[in-house]
């Protein structure tokens, strides 16, 4: 396909999405750059996503909004629209020449796109939503990276297939260091946050393989997670062996970041660890409950261990509140294990952690530590992962 000439143009892309979400479309960012780069490329996402771009060299302004506050309530759809007149009203007065939607899974924003009204108008679509340029959905189911692909190809232009990046500053780098000290054993992390408790596993779960690792391997523990998670944290904590070093609530993104950097292996359920641990390279145990792990790539890096229970996905219709799909996250105690990881046993997660860090042991990375301030990359090229272990 001939490739839209944009190069010295005004473009706006629309990266709607939670922080895994956000992180897919680096590499769509890098490649739309390397396409145009006389180009003013300006990208609107989400406030919590201003950690992950606002760093990045490839566009020129980060437009961020508070997500809808509303959903599953009665005035969503007010609140919705009122939100979206108010978005499209200060889009139009910086007069772009071409839209870029991200993540076709929403129709809000191909909603504001149309309103936004450019004269070129690309996204991922059946049809109805105005575009220009138009990319048909895949044969199956996608992640949000080759949704991006696809977008990108409708106006001619070939995703690069490079890695993920992160930008870190160097005094995260150090606080980082001077965090996991330089005691001797293997540093193991364990993230056990999500937003969905019932993609979580239960913290007692979770204790038991560190206490495990504890033992074996001379591990030491790092618990990671934002300050929403400070229970989580305590739960596990309370059934160690011995005091594990605690980061919960206590780090900022890029501190976050750095401390993946340096362990080991990190433990984690399907959450925006999983896709740092991709990027910067650690070696990573994902617990996938129910849900399609090709919605977001994880498992897909040569550096990932995937384990999920041996049962058709069912896109959320375990969720006897209707919550799944609706809300952005939901954090009920009660729902842990719910989504299918109550399948999984701590003894099958230990064995796969120690895998890891034997293979570790005999073929050192190849990987320096990067210094702060440069882009962490990802290990290996993304690809369907062979190293699925199911259960049951």
């Amino acid at each position: 396909m001939k490739r839209v000439e944009l190069d010295g143009r005004k473009v706006l892309v629309i990266a709607y999405g939670h922080l895994a979400d956000t992180m897919a479309s680096i590499p769509a960012l890098r490649s739309l750059r390397a396409a145009y780069p006389s180009a003013s490329i300006h990208v609107l996402a989400l406030e919590s996503a201003a950690p992950i771009l606002g760093p990045c060299p490839y566009i020129d302004e980060l437009i961020t909004w508070r997500d809808f506050q509303h959903k599953g309530q009665r005035v969503a759809r007010i609140e919705k629209a009122g939100v979206l007149a108010a978005l499209a009203w200060k889009l139009k007065q910086s007069r772009y020449d071409a839209t870029l939607v991200f993540h076709r899974s929403n129709g809000a924003m191909r909603k504001l796109a149309g309103w936004i009204g450019t004269p070129i108008r690309a996204g991922v679509s059946n049809g109805g939503d105005g575009y220009t340029h138009a990319a048909a959905p895949g044969p199956d189911v996608e992640s949000s990276r080759e949704e991006n692909r696809r977008v990108l190809a409708a106006l001619g232009i070939d995703e690069d297939g490079g890695a993920l990046e992160l930008w870190t500053k160097p005094e995260d780098a150090e606080w980082a260091t001077a965090f996991v000290g330089s005691g001797t054993g293997p540093l193991v992390g364990i993230h056990p946050g999500s937003d969905w408790s019932c993609q979580q596993w239960l913290p007692k779960r979770f204790a038991e393989v560190g206490s495990t690792l504890q033992a074996t391997a001379g591990a030491r523990i790092v618990i990671t997670g934002s300050a929403a998670e400070t229970d989580l944290e305590a739960e596990i904590v309370q059934g160690l062996a011995r005091d594990p070093l605690g980061a919960c609530g206590q780090t900022t993104f890029g501190q976050f970041v750095e401390v993946i950097r340096r362990l080991d292996v990190l433990v984690c359920v399907n959450s925006a660890a999983a896709a740092v641990a991709t990027a910067v390279g650690t070696p990573a145990v994902v617990l996938l409950g129910l849900e399609d792990a090709r919605y977001t790539g994880v498992g897909s890096s040569r550096t990932q261990t995937l384990i999920q229970p041996k049962v058709a996905s069912q896109g959320g219709g375990w969720c006897e509140f209707g919550r799944w799909g609706v809300l952005s996250g939901c954090n009920s105690p009660m729902c842990r294990g719910l989504g299918g990881l109550a399948a999984v046993a701590p003894a099958i997660v230990s064995a796969e952690v120690m895998k890891m860090l034997e293979r570790s042991a005999q073929a050192p990375s190849q990987t320096a530590l990067a210094d702060g301030g440069t882009p962490a990359h990802e290990a290996g090229t993304p690809k369907r992962a062979s190293n699925q272990v199911p259960i049951g």
